[in-house]
């Protein structure tokens, strides 16, 4: 029982994972045309990345499931889920195609994931390390979160590694 860390998975492909809810259709491909059949066009089924309608159909899909699980949407962020079960909780938070997973019981956490795998073609990423350019440190005594790998480009950017630090912004 390590509790409260905080792990990352990634779904492969996850914007082909939706499936429409209106029609849309598709000319054929160039190169893919087939000869008796030039002025027809497909009607798809699933989603493509590159179509507006992909991340809404993923994130359907996903928050069908999320549902079928026993989890909660919370009503202030739509992409973070909540499930209790007994004196246990797993919390879920969906950023695109990645999923941030943390709970307060290791083996509630390697369910979940499990069942995540089994559904979803996925990569398990391990304990969050970075994530949207914040640097994760995990250890028994809690988590320490900085940005300054984002910091460094920052100022290698604008040339101003070698400037005088102060601790304040102002002179």
């Amino acid at each position: 029982q390590k509790g409260w860390l905080v792990w990352q998975m990634d779904v492969k492909s996850a914007f082909l994972n939706g499936t429409l809810s209106e029609e849309i259709y598709v000319e054929q491909p160039e190169g893919f045309e087939t000869e008796p059949n030039l002025d027809k066009v497909y009607l798809l089924k699933k989603a493509l990345y590159g179509l507006k309608q992909a991340p809404r159909a993923w994130y359907s899909k996903l928050d069908e499931y999320l549902a079928s699980l026993g989890f909660e949407k919370s009503l202030n962020e739509a992409t973070l889920y909540v499930k209790k079960v007994d004196d246990h909780i797993l919390i879920v938070s969906v950023y695109v195609d990645d999923l941030l997973i943390t709970g307060d019981d290791e083996k509630f956490v390697d369910e979940f994931k499990l069942n995540m795998k089994n559904k979803f073609e996925m990569n398990e990423l391990g304990l969050l390390a970075y994530f949207l350019g914040m640097e994760m440190n995990q250890s028994s005594e809690g988590c320490f979160i900085c940005k300054k790998q984002f910091t460094t480009k920052l100022l290698n950017k604008f040339a101003m590694e070698n400037c005088k630090p102060v601790s304040t912004p102002m002179v």
